[in-house]
């Protein structure tokens, strides 16, 4: 058993109100701390523990932890720059992420793919600098938040932006840009 299992293993499963701090410096000790921390507590457990602040790539954290119901809403992911499959595949994830800070994102290609129960309101999220958009929220079958006031200027690539999800219902919540060009079903 590793030095951070030995450690949690101390502690209760909720986590809240304990004084855990992890301080991850890269991709890979967060995508390892993530994967230890549900693989001891389980698919719901409170990862707000984790100070995120000096992550810039956060892809794939989640990947394929199709089962993570946990908490990170309050992740400080403000220096992300990429965000890329970051939760893909995970069915069951419904946490609102509405106060994360992606203005520094370039990349959200397949961030939300295949998470069909997910239904944040990131209506307000800052994505201006955003380039890759591909696959976001494919076939996100419960996300409707209306994003048409998102500023999308820099984007280069959109190809699957909602397709599957519950925006093709409502195409006049899907960006403007995206949505006058074909590239985005």
């Amino acid at each position: 058993m590793n030095a951070i299992n030995k450690k949690i293993l101390k502690r209760n499963y909720n986590l809240k109100g304990n004084n855990y701090n992890y301080f991850p410096k890269t991709n890979k000790e967060l995508k390892k701390l993530v994967e230890n921390l549900i693989d001891t507590f389980g698919k719901n457990v409170d990862l707000n523990i984790i100070n995120t602040s000096n992550i810039e790539n956060f892809n794939e954290i989640f990947h394929t932890k199709n089962q993570f119901e946990g908490d990170v809403s309050e992740w400080d992911v403000s220096n992300g720059k990429s965000f890329n499959y970051m939760f893909s595949n995970c069915y069951k994830f419904n946490i609102n992420l509405f106060k994360w800070d992606v203005s520094n994102g370039t990349g959200f290609a397949g961030t939300f793919m295949n998470c069909i129960n997910f239904n944040s309101d990131l209506s307000y999220w800052d994505v201006s600098n955003g380039v890759n958009f591909e696959r976001m929220f494919y076939n996100c079958k419960s996300f409707d938040a209306d994003l048409s006031n998102w500023n999308t200027l820099s984007a280069k690539k959109w190809e699957h932006f909602a397709t599957g999800s519950l925006l093709e219902k409502y195409p006049e919540k899907i960006p403007v840009m995206f949505k006058e060009n074909k590239q985005y079903k």
